[in-house]
Parts: structure tokens; C-alpha cells; sequence
């Protein structure tokens, strides 16, 4: 063969060699089984690690994630103790690459190592404040499976929530702070609550604001759609959440956005993604609130804007709202049957990590005036007291596992369905049977300590 065309033949070869096994430029590999990969939604800048021209030992500070690489973003590979022993090799910004005693590479935050030479690999990282530094995002610990609550106060100085969340601060492990509305031009305001937030802290409990639309009693439709119809307009609403975090002392949000328009169905994804990219790399949880459904229905009202798998991506953790099967809106029957409840769970999951998913639970019930048609919404002491005030004893729907009476007063005719401890405990199991996350309660007060007798039984 002529030396020309074997030489041209080579290139061509050492191209396409090289072209189908490409070698991530920022990256140093000590071993080829733990490098990672530079994708899309994590690529990294120009920068370079800066290489150890020799070992470096360092201790953990404290219980700490190695991940796949630099950045909150990447796997977690496994978790070290307090005290537990690295070999430093690598560092890049704000995180160091490490060989653990078992041969595996990864890489962890700066601030959760410690040792006399690390300064000669990266100079600034003492020097760095905790607000600047990339940090690891709270979890919420306690238990096996999670228990988190709704906290509103609907006027200055509402018991309902507070005198809920101080017997039973121990039993739960974050509490969402409905505070925190969208406005009509789609910014978002607030002022937390400073006795929950107390409690809260003293009790080790993971704090969210909650962002919401609601205003005099229903969900603005217009108000979701300012927020989200624009990257200018959703950029202006996370800075506004992340001030909030900031200034207030929140552990992360929780977006609520009920009656979202289907039409800003990507919008809303693209919302949650920017909201994801702002917050976790500052150590920030993003979760969400979504309306039950059993599919996928794009463009159906009140459920069609929300993609389960996309913002399942997204967050910490989706809350479904598995309530309000039948409410103000609806005709009379169970708020939160049990055959429905399960559909909605067993469809999240196919779209969802269970470890993501928690069930929402409610505590209240609904009085439908089937002469008037006019709907009031009761707390569960509150049915009880009107059952007990009319002296009937509730009957119990075996399908539906759900509580119900029905009443005359004043010649019209009231169908009554409600959640109690007893309806709570089979929906409980199903956060066992499934796997999932564990329960969101809607709301703080509502219930009494007989729910949390039922929630202690079957998920502690």
C-alpha cells in the first residue's frame, strides 16, 4: 500500500477511535471504574482539578455523602462517619477528589474534610464562608418513613396549626409553612412564622416555605400563570424564593400551585428545573405539592399541567395530594376512599422514586347541604361534635373505607364524610405496602391524638 494512503488510513482510524471513546477533559481519573460522566444538566466549566503531587491524608468532619463528582448534582457512592480516614488526590473549587480505604474514588465538599495539608492543594477553602460554598442538602431524618405537616395561620395568632405542633413536634419531621403567596404579578412574598419556626428549630424539625396561589378560598388560576409564563418572570420568582430561604431561616420550599393551566405544563417543569438549579447547589430543599391523578391527562384541568415523571426529576419530594376525591366542588362522598387512594400511589411510582413519593393524608371532612348545595368543610373533632350534637353514630362505607352519617336539621337533608383515625390506619399500610416515602398531613390541627396514635403504630 502506498506509505500516503496508510498513513491517511490511520488518522482516519485514530479519529473515529478517538471520536467513540472520548475522555472528559476536567476530570482526573486515578482509576477508569470511577470516573464519571459530564452530562448536559452537569457539565462543568473550563476549569481543571488541581492534581496532589503526593498523598494527602484528611479526617471527615462529620457523617458525609462521596459522590460520583463534584457537585450535589452527581450520585452519592456511599456515606462516611465522623472520623473516618481519606486519601486526598485531586481538588476543584469547592471539592476534593478522594480514594477511600476500599479502593473507590469520589469526590466531597471541602468543608467536610479537615487535615494540616490540605492548604497546600487548595489554599482558599478555610477561607471560604459556609454561604459561598456548595453544600449538601438537609434531609429529613427522623424515622423510618417521613412525617411531614401543613402549618398555616390563617390570622395573627391562629391556634389550629401551633396548638398541633407543639404535643407533637417529636413525631414529625418537617413542617411546610403556608405563608408564602404567589402575587398578580407573579412574585413571590411572605413573612414565616417565628413561634413554629422556634418550635421547629428546637425540635430539630426540617423546615419549607410554602409558595401558593390560593386567594379568598380558591387557587388562582392567573396568578400561576404570571409566575410561569416566562424565563424572565419564573428567574424574578426564584430569586424571591431563595431571598426567602436566606433571610427567613428555611430549610427549602415547597411549591403548591393548584389550578395551573395545562397549557403551562412545560412551563411548570422548566420552573421546577431553574428552581432546582438555583437552590441545591446552596444546600436547599425543593419539593412540591401535586394534584392526585391515575395517568396522564395532558389537557385536563387542575391535573394536566403537572408531569409526574419530569418533576419527579426535579425535586426532593412530591406530596400527593390524595385528598379531595369529593369536595366543595363535587357532590357528596368520601374525601380520600381507599380503593382511589391506592390507584393514585400505584401510578406515582411507575413515574416517581418511591423514596420521593409521600402520601397525603387528610384530616377533615366535608358536610354537603344537599337541599342547598352549599359545602362546609370540618375538621375531624368538628364532624364528630356535629355527629355527637345529633346523636347518630357514623356508619362506615367498607369500600371506601371511610366514615359517613347523613342528618335532617331544619328540614334539609346534610350528607356527611370524613377522615378519621380509623380511616387513616388503612391508607397507613399502604405507605408499607409500596415502599414510599411516608405521609404528608393536611393540616396540623385538624386531627387529634388518636391520629397520631394511628401514625406512630403503623409507620414507627
Amino acid at each position: 500500500m502506498d506509505p500516503k494512503i496508510a498513513a491517511t488510513v490511520l488518522t482516519i482510524l485514530l479519529y473515529v477511535f478517538s471520536a467513540n471513546n472520548p475522555k472528559p477533559e476536567n476530570v482526573v481519573t486515578p482509576s477508569p471504574v470511577d470516573a464519571y460522566e459530564v452530562t448536559a444538566a452537569t457539565q462543568m466549566d473550563s476549569k481543571k482539578p488541581i492534581v496532589a503531587t503526593d498523598h494527602i491524608q484528611a479526617s471527615v468532619r462529620e457523617l458525609a455523602r462521596v459522590r460520583k463528582g463534584p457537585g450535589t448534582e452527581f450520585p452519592t457512592l456511599q456515606r462516611l462517619p465522623s472520623g473516618a480516614k481519606v486519601t486526598v488526590i485531586a481538588s476543584l473549587d469547592d471539592w476534593y477528589q478522594v480514594k477511600l480505604s476500599n479502593g473507590h474514588i469520589g469526590w466531597m465538599a471541602d468543608f467536610l474534610l479537615e487535615g494540616s495539608d490540605l492548604s497546600r492543594l487548595n489554599p482558599g477553602a478555610k477561607s471560604r464562608s459556609p454561604s459561598n460554598r456548595v453544600q449538601q442538602a438537609p434531609e429529613i431524618r427522623t424515622g423510618k418513613r417521613k412525617v411531614i405537616g401543613y402549618y398555616t395561620e390563617d390570622y395573627h395568632g391562629d391556634p389550629t396549626s401551633y396548638g398541633s405542633l407543639l404535643p407533637n413536634k417529636d413525631f414529625l419531621d418537617c413542617i411546610a409553612i403556608f405563608l408564602h403567596p404567589v402575587d398578580k404579578d407573579g412574585r413571590v412574598s411572605g413573612d414565616t412564622s417565628e413561634r413554629a419556626m422556634k418550635v421547629a428549630k428546637s425540635g430539630d424539625i426540617k423546615t419549607l416555605a410554602l409558595v401558593h396561589n390560593l386567594v379568598q378560598g380558591g387557587f388562582d388560576e392567573r396568578r400561576a400563570h404570571a409566575l410561569l409564563q416566562s424565563y424572565n418572570s419564573r428567574a424574578k420568582a426564584v430569586s424571591d424564593i431563595l431571598a426567602i430561604l436566606e433571610k427567613q431561616g428555611y430549610d427549602g420550599v415547597n411549591i403548591d400551585l393548584e389550578n395551573v393551566n395545562p397549557k403551562d405544563r412545560d412551563n411548570l417543569t422548566a420552573f421546577m428545573n431553574e428552581l432546582r438549579a438555583r437552590l441545591k447547589p446552596r444546600g436547599y430543599l425543593v419539593t412540591m405539592s401535586v394534584p392526585a391523578k391515575t395517568q396522564d391527562h395532558r389537557g385536563q384541568s387542575w391535573v394536566g399541567a403537572f408531569d409526574y415523571y419530569a418533576l419527579g426529576k426535579s425535586c426532593d419530594y412530591i406530596m400527593l395530594m390524595t385528598y379531595d376525591e369529593h369536595s366543595l366542588v363535587s357532590g357528596a362522598g368520601p374525601v380520600a376512599s381507599f380503593p382511589w387512594v391506592e390507584r393514585v400511589i400505584k401510578y406515582a411510582i411507575t413515574q416517581v422514586p418511591r423514596n420521593k413519593v409521600l402520601m397525603g393524608v387528610p384530616a377533615y371532612g366535608y358536610d354537603w347541604n344537599l337541599s342547598t348545595g352549599r359545602t362546609v368543610a370540618l375538621s375531624y373533632t368538628q364532624a364528630m361534635n356535629r355527629a355527637t350534637r345529633m346523636r347518630i353514630d357514623p356508619s362506615w362505607d367498607s369500600e371506601a373505607k371511610s366514615p359517613f352519617f347523613k342528618y335532617m336539621e331544619n328540614g334539609a337533608s346534610h350528607e356527611v364524610w370524613f377522615e378519621s383515625p380509623h380511616s387513616l390506619k388503612p391508607k397507613l399500610e399502604l405507605v408499607e405496602k409500596y415502599d414510599i416515602a411516608g405521609i404528608a398531613i393536611w393540616k396540623l390541627g385538624y386531627e387529634d391524638s388518636l391520629y397520631w396514635e394511628a401514625i406512630l403504630d403503623t409507620l414507627r
